[in-house]
């Protein structure tokens, strides 16, 4: 029997910087008569384009083409690299990330398993530059406390596999998607997690494999950081509405926490002693910070400046994930 044929999507928007090595992680992924890479680009204003085509040039046994993606966001780029794709498997990458040089053909393997939907493998996540702010953020989008337990992005010693909510960047069938419908465009952040959800709701399990992990260049700069949580704690809030049963504990500690400054005080004209309540959450908040940025910079041999960010870090995590849901649970913006 021959093998599934395999089709790489990947989103993409400006990424000349990075570009180049997620489609040189792809090359030998799988046989090349039965494997392509397409690129769904949202016009890129950059060089990402050029790029593409010069990889194409330098590797002609690789079939890699461009969809075009006036829409320019990331669950229409989706739907229309599957809707073009020829594979039976869709192999969902990102421009910002670099697979394993085994990520399609386990990804395969693990997806022929009974009752599996969706298979993916953990991320890594490296700076985005050289720099004590980027490394900082980078440690905290990959840490419990920054990002709670969302099991794909935490450092592990276990290589087996789990039954999980979500990945990152899933590998499923095309008929699977078919029969979902696609990915959910109204969502412009959080279509991953939607879209394995509603694979979970048919019975079908999310796999997350640790037998390698991708690498994810996280922002680099506080703005950045800020802008990306923001979008991600809105859209959050616009999938929380659509499924409510798809709520976890994690998603709503940080709305908690920003509710509760304001509300305590504002108690506290009425009754001072609110004032200490806060001022201790506040202080026990800021010890966290930093005992856990004292832990992972001992563990990455950082500097002591690198210490001093990271409460920054994790406040503008939590601050703009969960003001973010907060408002877009009442205001459907488009971000």
């Amino acid at each position: 029997m021959s093998e599934p044929t395999v089709s790489v999507v990947i989103p993409s928007y400006n990424e000349e910087h990075y570009i180049d090595k997620t489609l040189e992680n792809l090359i030998d992924q799988y046989d090349n008569d039965h494997y392509e890479i397409i690129v769904v680009d949202g016009r890129s204003t950059d060089r990402t384009r050029q790029k593409i085509e010069a990889f194409a040039v330098g590797h002609p046994g690789v079939q890699v083409s461009v969809v075009d993606n006036p829409a320019r966001n990331i669950p229409t780029a989706l739907n229309l690299g599957v809707q073009n794709a020829k594979g039976s498997i869709i192999a969902r990458m990102d421009a910002h990330a670099a697979p394993p040089k085994n990520y399609v053909r386990r990804c395969v393997e693990v997806l022929d398993q009974d009752g599996v939907g969706a298979v993916g493998m953990p991320c890594l996540v490296k700076p985005g530059a050289n720099t004590m702010l980027a490394q900082a953020i980078a440690s905290a989008v990959s840490h419990p406390f920054g990002i709670g337990d969302a099991k794909y992005r935490l450092t592990t010693n276990d290589r087996g596999q789990e039954a999980v909510d979500t990945v990152a960047f899933a590998c499923f069938t095309k008929e699977l998607w078919q029969s979902l419908g696609g990915f959910n465009e109204a969502l412009l952040a959080n279509e991953d997690y939607d879209f394995n959800y509603r694979i979970r709701q048919q019975g079908l399990k999310v796999i997350l494999d640790r037998s390698d992990h991708s690498e994810y260049f996280a922002r680099t700069t506080i703005k950045e950081l800020m802008r990306q949580y923001n979008r991600y704690g809105h859209w959050k809030a616009q999938m929380v509405k659509l499924n409510p049963y798809s709520l976890k504990l994690r998603h709503v500690i940080a709305p908690l926490f920003v509710l509760s400054v304001p509300f305590l005080g504002v108690l506290g004209f009425l009754t001072p002693v609110v004032w200490m309540v806060l001022a201790v959450e506040l202080l026990l908040y800021t010890a966290a910070a930093f005992y856990f940025g004292l832990k992972i910079s001992s563990a990455n041999e950082g500097g002591f400046q690198t210490v001093l960010l990271m409460p920054l870090v994790f406040l503008t995590i939590h601050l703009s994930w969960g003001s973010a849901f907060l408002i877009g649970l009442l205001w459907n913006k488009r971000y």
